[in-house]
């Protein structure tokens, strides 16, 4: 299976509605009519990466998504939200960008991609994952230096495949740094959202085993324990309903099931070793079709909320399930 073959499912159609992609290229996070939602770089570098699955038959939305990100990044060359400078999804849109360049899309200056990345890579050599000031920055998961940040080896081994530059040293410090943060029991494990934490939650451990999968495929050899454990931990605490619960401590679930990490554990399952998780497999579709709606998927029981990331992640969650996982796809 490669890129270029895969099928498009009935999610593609939503993702690419004006609901969705505003005229000016924006993405917006959701869509309700009663709770609006707002325009979301990270989820756009998603989008850009898995329309160019697609190839060029989707450039000319791209397009858009693409040139509305260009010219939103800030002086330092990121992405952010609400005056906050985000290193993660400054690595996510990265890699939406390159994967849109590498499938005929538009980048009327490459420069504004080698600023991002170097901006991903400055920071993360600093161990720092935003710029600004909020008030749970060294706790919360996505303001943390924490497993999440696993996930931009992504990006920045593709920059290094695209560009010919090398950043294995840093790939080798984010392998130091946060591999510790996963708590095994024998062949089961989690990974903490950071190293004052003993919480996990589900999206950032999703994210964590997703950089760690592309590494392997791209050739190390030595994180069969922590793709496997971690895989294996996300099938124990799935829910009879299919559902994975967002939030863990060592007492348990904190939350309840969401579709955005659930769809992740799907393709997770599918790349670490679909045989031995088919049932899971099945069992996280039921969920996310449980809560398909309108053309996407809702966030979760009771919502109203028709989020667009976690679409994305179900759209390739029905791509894994019906042709295999691929790291090679994995967005």
């Amino acid at each position: 299976m490669v890129a270029e073959t895969l099928p498009r499912l009935d999610y593609t159609a939503w993702l690419s509605s004006v609901a969705v992609v505003r005229r000016d290229g924006a993405v917006m996070s959701w869509v309700n009519a009663e709770h609006p939602g707002y325009p979301y770089p990270e989820i756009a570098g998603y989008l850009l990466s898995y329309l160019s699955l697609d190839g060029r038959m989707t450039a000319p939305l791209r397009n858009r998504v693409a040139l509305h990100l260009l010219s939103d990044l800030t002086a330092s060359g990121a992405v952010g939200r609400r005056g906050i400078e985000y290193v993660f999804d400054s690595a996510m849109v990265l890699g939406g960008l390159l994967a849109h360049e590498a499938n005929g899309g538009l980048i009327p200056d490459p420069r504004m991609v080698d600023r991002l990345r170097q901006y991903v890579v400055e920071r993360l050599t600093n161990r720092i994952g935003l710029d600004g000031t909020l008030e749970n920055a060294a706790t919360h998961w996505s303001q943390s230096y924490g497993c999440h940040l696993l996930k931009c080896v992504i990006s920045l081994t593709a920059f290094d495949v695209a560009r010919g530059s090398d950043t294995s040293d840093l790939v080798a410090q984010l392998l130091d740094d946060l591999l510790p943060l996963y708590e095994g029991a024998g062949d089961v494990g989690r990974f903490h959202v950071n190293a004052g934490s003993d919480v996990t939650y589900a999206h950032a451990h999703c994210y964590a085993l997703e950089g760690l999968l592309v590494l392997e495929g791209r050739g190390r050899a030595d994180l069969r324990r922590w793709i496997e454990g971690g895989a294996a931990w996300l099938a124990e605490v799935q829910q009879a309903h299919g559902g994975v619960p967002a939030e863990h401590d060592s007492n348990g679930a904190r939350m309840g099931a969401h579709a955005d990490c659930t769809a992740q554990a799907i393709r997770i399952w599918a790349c670490a070793d679909y045989a031995r998780f088919r049932a899971n497999i099945e069992r996280g579709l039921e969920f996310l079709d449980e809560l398909s709606d309108s053309g996407g998927i809702r966030y979760e029981t009771g919502s109203n909320d028709i989020n667009t990331w976690a679409t994305i992640f179900g759209a390739q969650a029905l791509d894994f399930a019906a042709q295999g996982g691929n790291w090679k796809c994995l967005i």
